[in-house]
This record gives structure tokens, sequence and C-alpha cells, in this order.
């Protein structure tokens, strides 16, 4: 059946009106002819003949039903009109359009399910709107935040790169850079010393919000052991090579009390308020004769007082960090390496320089002033002046053979220590006017511990030359007891007060610090009139008491 042309530009309401009129009129015409037949009755006074009767019912039933359909299709109206208003308020996406609720419809069971499943379907549709944002805002955060760590991971190759080999500068660049990025109670970065896979675990760098720390300078830490406990956690992350993340990390009661009774590392504060922590090696690739590795030169970790805070996103970006501060620390070591095969270079090169030239002018100088010393045709006092000048050659020599050792680092490392200490008391002797004793044992500690023991016998042995005044000097090295030794210098000079302030005077205060890197003890016997007497004990085989702590001697032990 075709559609109504007439009819689909008309309301439900005026279609109903419409059609049920027709029908209606149809309905009377229909009895008007049934009633033609009855036409010869007479009709009533007043009134209708019988035969119109049922037209005329006919006719006010159909008026009444079409009312009736009218009025129901007029309530479907407002109801859809009602149903119209709102879908337009949901279309027009403005703030308060979620607001807008559709209408369930009671009019009629039909009109009911329909706006009962249109009411779902916009319900579905704002779940799905509302998940899509949160997606969306997700999406946005984590494109911010990974738009931050790629412009901190920039910013902080750029900052390495002007670093050079400063790498107390390289730690702090790193960590500074992972602030901007990550938040934690703490981050220290730990390495061995001097890169050294031989030299002990040392703090190179931290920042932290513990309070117990809010009083410290950096430079009160830094240097400093790794305590027990975390030791064991680096040489783990130094073996495998793998990160750590601990985000409940567990600990017994008498486990907590031993630690904090026996470890006496002042580092462990950085890490009493932890509830997670992250760790991962500072590495880099190497090549080697067995073959292509990694190598571990230290290792960075995070701490927070949260637990379950680290995941893999932030083990991401603290992985990239580390990488680029591994790199940036094997650069600054290769430069540093550089620096010192130059200078040891240079050294060899004043030392052949001034064996071939200076030291052979003065031993033809001390043999031709022995030769006068020795001339007996000379006056008495040209002997004398002769003789002089050849003790005042001998000393030069003796002086000149001290500065082309000390030229040359590989003697300071190979030869042994009653050796190094034997040409410190041979310069010292050939300045003439000091009696110097030297009684040597023959055992022989590391290499480290040497050069620290010839640098506290040089200073010892110039305080005698240059302020005591002393005619006999005793120097003396023994080792009662396997993997230890004492090293002694004494005077008979005039001494002094070891109480009092000496201002401008900081041998003394460099023998300490000597002592305390080697893990050892320093003595000072000393009284105005008495003499001096300096001893120095120190132990091999144990690790040096309170660690490693870096120090500008360090940085001087191959300079003369």
């Amino acid at each position: 059946m075709k559609p109504n042309p007439m009819l689909e530009r008309l309301d439900l309401v005026h279609q109903v009106w419409l059609v049920g009129t027709a029908a209606s009129a149809m309905a009377a015409a229909a009895a008007a002819a049934v009633a033609q037949r009855g036409l010869d009755a007479p009709a009533a006074p007043g009134g209708l003949p019988p035969a119109a009767w049922p037209a005329a019912a006919a006719l006010a039933g159909g008026l009444l039903a079409t009312g009736a359909a009218a009025w129901a299709a007029a309530r479907a109206r407002r109801a859809h009109g009602a149903l119209a208003s709102a879908a337009r308020g949901i279309a027009q996406e403005q703030p308060e359009a979620e607001e807008v609720a559709l209408p369930l419809l009671s009019e009629s069971l039909d009109l009911q399910d329909s706006s009962a499943a249109l009411r779902r379907a916009v319900a579905s549709l704002r779940q799905r709107i509302d998940s899509l944002k949160a997606q969306n805002d997700a999406l946005a955060a984590r494109l911010t935040h990974r738009t931050l760590e790629l412009t901190s991971l920039q910013d902080l190759s750029i900052g390495l790169a002007h670093k050079g080999n400063d790498v107390a500068g390289l730690v702090d660049e790193a960590l500074h850079a992972l602030e901007r990025t990550m938040a934690y109670s703490s981050a220290s970065v730990w390495a061995r010393g001097d890169l050294d896979p031989a030299q002990p675990v040392a703090l190179l760098g931290y920042r932290s919000t513990a309070s117990e720390l809010a009083g410290l300078a950096l430079s009160d830490l830094v240097g400093l052991r790794l305590s027990r406990a975390n030791l064991q956690r680096y040489e783990q992350i130094e073996e495998n090579g793998q990160p750590i993340i601990e985000n409940r990390p567990q600990q017994g009661l008498l486990a907590w009390l031993w630690a904090m009774v026996t470890d006496d590392a002042r580092t462990s504060a950085l890490y009493r308020a932890t509830r997670s922590w992250m760790a991962v090696p500072l590495a880099v690739s190497d090549s080697s004769r067995h073959g292509h590795h990694d190598r571990v030169l230290g290792v960075l970790r995070v701490d927070h007082t949260e637990p379950e805070h680290f995941g893999d996103e932030r083990a991401r970006l603290l992985t990239a960090v580390a990488s680029q501060t591994a790199l940036a620390m094997r650069h600054a070591h290769l430069l540093a390496r550089e620096r010192d095969n130059a200078a040891a270079a240079e050294r060899n090169r004043l030392a052949r320089d001034l064996h071939d030239a200076v030291s052979q002018t003065l031993f033809a100088a001390n043999l031709l002033a022995g030769t006068l010393a020795r001339d007996t045709t000379l006056p008495p006092a040209a002997r004398e002046q002769a003789a002089t000048l050849s003790r005042l050659n001998q000393g030069a020599l003796a002086e000149m053979r001290m500065l082309m050792f000390e030229l040359k680092p590989d003697a300071l490392a190979t030869l042994p220590l009653a050796e190094l200490l034997q040409q410190a008391a041979s310069a010292l002797a050939a300045r003439g006017g000091l009696d110097v004793q030297v009684h040597l044992d023959p055992a022989d500690p590391p290499a480290a511990t040497r050069l620290h023991l010839y640098r506290l016998a040089q200073e010892a042995l110039s305080n005698v030359a240059r302020h005591s005044g002393a005619h006999h000097v005793h120097l003396g090295w023994h080792s009662p007891v396997a993997g230890q030794g004492v090293l002694s210098v004494r005077d008979d000079g005039h001494g002094f007060d070891t109480t009092a302030p000496h201002p401008g005077h900081y041998g003394l205060a460099h023998m300490h610090e000597r002592a305390a890197l080697l893990g050892g003890t320093l003595r000072l016997d000393s009284a105005p009139g008495e003499g001096t007497s300096v001893a120095v004990e120190v132990s091999w085989d144990a690790p040096a008491r309170g660690g490693t702590r870096s120090s500008p001697l360090q940085n001087q032990e191959t300079q003369p």
C-alpha cells in the first residue's frame, strides 16, 4: 500500500481526526442507504424518521470514537514532544547537557518500552563517552609526562656533556634530572674508587629529604662507605648487571636492631624511612679479549616512603638516566686516564732531560771538586772550599736523583716500601747537617698503602729538616705481625707544644688525613726541648675504618 502524501503532511492528531471523521461519514452513508427501504414509515412528530436513526447513531458513534482516538493521539504527541525536547538538549552538547535525561513515557506500553530502550542507549553512550574521555585524559597525561621525560633526558645529555671529567658534577647533574621527573625520598649514586674493582664502594653523590640529614653538607657524606646490608645488594647488581626493585622490603625486628647496633655507616640515614626502593646498574658496554660484555661502573638507587611505588614506567626512566650517566662517567674516566698518561709521559721526558743534562753536569762538577779537595799542592783554604763545593754537589746530585725518582710514577708504584724510604732518607742526608739512621723491615704492603706511607715519611722528614733544628734523626719501618706495620720518625730537635695552634702549617693535618685514609692511627709525641716522635700504625689485611673518603690528596699521589 502506497503512503498517502496528504496524511504525511499532518501530525498524528489531525490524521486521527481526518481518518475518523471520514470513517464516520462513510458509516453514516451506509446506514442511510440501508434506511432507504423504510422511508414509508411515519416519522415521529418533530424528529427523524425511524429509518434515519441507524445513520445518526453510526455518525455519532464514529465521531465519539474519533474524539477518543484524537485524545489518545494528543497524549502520544505530547509524550513524543517531551522526548524530542530532551533529545535536542542532549544533542546540543552544552555543559549542562549531561544533566538532561530522557523521560520514561507511561502513556502507552509501546511508548514506555521505546523510551526505556532509548534511556538505556543514552546511558550506555554516556558511559562510553566518559570512558573515552578518561582514556584521552590518561593518554594526555602520559604524553605530557613522556614529553617531560624526553626533555629532561635531553637536558641531561647536554648537562653531562658540559661536565667533562668532573665525576661529582656528573652525578649531581643526573640526580637533578631525575628529580624533575620522579618523586623520591632519597636518590644516591655509589661506585668503587677510581672505577677500580679492587677499591671499596663509596658514596659519590645523593639527594635526600631525610630530617636527620637536613643539617649536613653534601661533603659530610660523600666519600663514605656503604652500609653492610646495602653493600651486599651492590655486589649483587655488580655481579649480574640487573636492576633490583623492592616495593615491600621485609626486615625482621631482630635483624633491624642488629643492623642499628653493628652498622656504623652514616650513609644508612638515607634509607631508614624507605618503604620501597629501586636500584639500577650504571653499566657500559665493554670489549675485551674475553668477549663483549657490560661493565658495571656503579649503582643508581632511588627510595620512596610509600610501598608499591616503583613499576615498569619508573624502572624504564631510571634505566635511561643510569645509561646516560654511566656513559658520561666512562668518558670522564677515559679523559682522566688520558690526562694522567699525558702527565706521566711529560714527567718521563723531564726526567730524561734532567738525567742527560743537569745530572751529568753536576756529576762532572762533583768529580772536579773532589779532585781539587785532594790536591795537596793547593793551599788549605782552597782545598777546604773545594771540599765544601764537593759536598754541595753531592747534595744537589741527591736532590736531582730524588726529583727524577719522583717524576717517574712507575717507580713509586712498583718499588718496595723499604727502597722508597731509603731514597727519602738518602735525599735528607745529602742536604748535610743531619745524621740519618735507617732501620727498615723488608715487609712490603700493597701499592696504595705503600704510597701513602712513603708520603707520610716524606712529610715527617721534611718537617725535621725545616723546623726541628735536630742533629740526629731515625727513620724506621717494621712489621711485627703479618699484615700490620709501624712507620716511625724520631729526631733530637727542640720539639714543640702539640696542644698549641700552629696557623699556616698544614703538614700535620695532611699526615692525620693520610693516616685516616689508610684506616690507621697516627701518634705524635713532642715537647719543647725533647725532640719529636711520629708513629703511624697501619693494617692492610682488614678494610680501612670509616671507608674511603675522596680527598684532594688522592688526586696528587703521583705529584712530587
